[in-house]
């Protein structure tokens, strides 16, 4: 799934067309393989993927260069997902079409959004 989430999101900027590559892709764990790796840096960006341990307990040797500084920031995303799932019908997934789903979805973020900027107002 990582191909097609790739493609759906494009990057704002300036005015013009947007940018369908990112400078680092970040993810957990589960997208530390050679495929996924492979398919970031075709597209011209960098995987901020952490490695797993080897079966021996070791590391690979391109663990080192990992920045956890940056990874860290990933953090941030985490976060707001989390917001988002404080509705129910989001969390649980009531609706059956995708369509449906992601207007809740932006729906949900249209309710963060503005609770934060009614929060500064105030």
């Amino acid at each position: 799934m990582v191909e097609p989430l790739l493609d759906a999101v494009s990057i704002a900027g300036k005015p013009g067309r947007p940018r369908p590559q990112f400078t680092t892709v970040a993810g957990d764990k589960a997208y530390d393989s050679a495929e996924v790796r492979q398919r970031i840096a075709r597209r011209g960006s960098v995987a901020l993927v952490p490695h797993r341990k080897r079966r021996d307990g070791s590391y690979p040797a391109s663990a080192s260069r990992f920045d956890k500084q940056q990874y860290r920031r990933r953090n941030v995303v985490e976060r707001l997902i989390g917001r988002l799932k404080e509705n129910r019908r989001i969390a649980t997934r009531y609706d059956k079409l995708a369509d449906s789903f992601l207007a809740m979805a932006v729906l949900g973020f249209i309710r963060i959004w503005l609770k934060t900027l009614l929060s500064y107002t105030a």
